[in-house]
């Protein structure tokens, strides 16, 4: 025998409960509206003194995704792209200890310079991350002339434990060919 309203009560209940849920879940829904008047501009970053390290493999993984979208970064040091509430993480490895195949072994169908290494990576004692979480891009009134945003990064040290990477400067370049350059702030 149940009570009366008891039917009520598991009804509402269900109700608020999935109300609750959409609740939660709005927010998502909205991060990748465009907001009228505002637009996302990338930042693109380069490590000056990947070359001061010819010994190390400098790796890059998702703030989000982690070790599914990772790359390795060539002898220029850049990076930049991918999904814009992303962001990156820098990692380095010794050249000697850094094992390609394994490495390259499940690319990423909708981004060629991405791989999934996340059963190489993860857990990978070899490896060294930075404590930075670089942004991938940032909103910008669609009236200003921002074309590119550089930010250069510096290693300060590399340990078996550590990486130590710093924000040296941040360089705003403008359609009409103006540079103007700031002290690095994200």
């Amino acid at each position: 025998m149940t009570h009366p309203g008891c039917k009520n009560w598991r009804r509402t209940g269900a109700i608020l409960a999935a109300l609750a849920l959409a609740a939660l879940l709005l927010p998502c829904a909205y991060a990748d509206v465009k907001v009228e008047g505002w637009r996302e501009q990338s930042y693109d970053y380069t490590i000056t003194n990947i070359n001061d390290f010819p010994d190390y493999v400098f790796l890059t993984s998702s703030v989000i995704w982690g070790w599914e979208y990772a790359s390795v970064l060539n002898g220029t040091g850049s990076f930049g792209g991918g999904y814009k509430l992303d962001g990156f993480h820098v990692h380095a490895i010794r050249s000697a200890n850094f094992d390609k195949e394994r490495f390259f072994r499940l690319k990423q169908e909708n981004d060629q310079d991405a791989v999934n290494c996340t059963d190489y990576c993860r857990n990978n004692a070899e490896i060294v991350s930075s404590n930075l979480s670089l942004p991938r891009s940032v909103s910008v009134q669609e009236t200003v002339p921002l074309q590119k945003i550089l930010v250069q990064l510096k290693v300060e040290d590399i340990t078996d434990r550590t990486l130590n990477i710093s924000k040296t400067k941040m360089l705003y370049y403008y359609a009409n060919g103006t540079v103007r350059e700031t002290d690095a702030e994200l």
